[in-house]
């Protein structure tokens, strides 16, 4: 929990520790809650924190500037402990639901190749995904040069991904090239050891245990199966 009463120092303290939920009065001194909001949602280590405001000033043109800024919600004072606790949880849960949208499951498929992007959040995603598509034969990519090319330290990409997809960089490059392995071996027209290079896997045995493990079932047998079901 990080409970500051200066705007300066709580973004000090939001880009060191990263919260899950950000609540912030308007009125502070040296940097006030609209700008804190506004710095948060630019920065892509903490673009994706839910923002609430909140604030005495109850007039349209005041909740309208909050809500420009990038907050999730503007509260105004005095507020119902209920709807406040509330607006907590629905918050945290549609950060969880967008965590679940890229981690383990049929959707990354999608991801693969085309995605539409809003957020700041998407943004970072889109540029990760660019570089691992332009880079998916290439077996030496690191997590080092995916976080070069988007332009964010090995860290906070680290950081990042975990927050977004609850998976780690490796591990997303990793599944990333095995759902495009899937594809390839389900279209027939590459035999095994051409996809294995195809996705910038190199060693064949390697290879079989990893898919196995994330399919339920070796390159082979997935590519029979998908054959017989067509």
């Amino acid at each position: 929990m990080i409970a500051c009463e200066n705007g300066k120092e709580a973004l000090t303290e939001i880009l060191k520790n990263v919260p899950d939920l950000l609540i912030s009065d308007i009125m502070m001194p040296e940097m006030d809650g609209n700008t804190l909001c506004s710095k948060v949602k630019a920065n892509p280590i903490t673009s994706h924190i839910p923002v609430i405001l909140l604030t005495a000033k109850n007039r349209d043109e005041d909740q309208l500037e909050g809500l420009e800024t990038g907050a999730d919600a503007y509260i105004v004072k005095p507020f119902n402990m209920d709807i406040l606790r509330r607006t907590i949880i629905n918050l945290i849960h549609t950060h969880h639901m967008l965590r679940l949208k890229f981690g383990r499951n049929d959707q990354l498929e999608q991801q693969v190749e085309e995605v539409q992007m809003l957020s700041p959040d998407d943004k970072l995603l889109e540029r990760v995904m660019a570089v691992i598509n332009r880079n998916i034969s290439n077996s030496e990519l690191s997590v080092d040069a995916v976080a070069e090319e988007v332009g964010i330290s090995r860290v906070h990409l680290h950081r990042k991904m975990k927050e977004l997809t609850g998976q780690t960089p490796h591990d997303f490059i990793r599944n990333i090239r095995l759902k495009q392995a899937a594809n390839l071996l389900a279209n027939q027209n590459m035999n095994i050891t051409e996809v294995m290079y195809a996705c910038g896997f190199n060693n064949a045995a390697s290879f079989s245990t990893i898919f196995k493990k994330f399919y339920g079932m070796s390159p082979r047998e997935y590519m029979s199966e998908r054959k017989e079901g067509e």
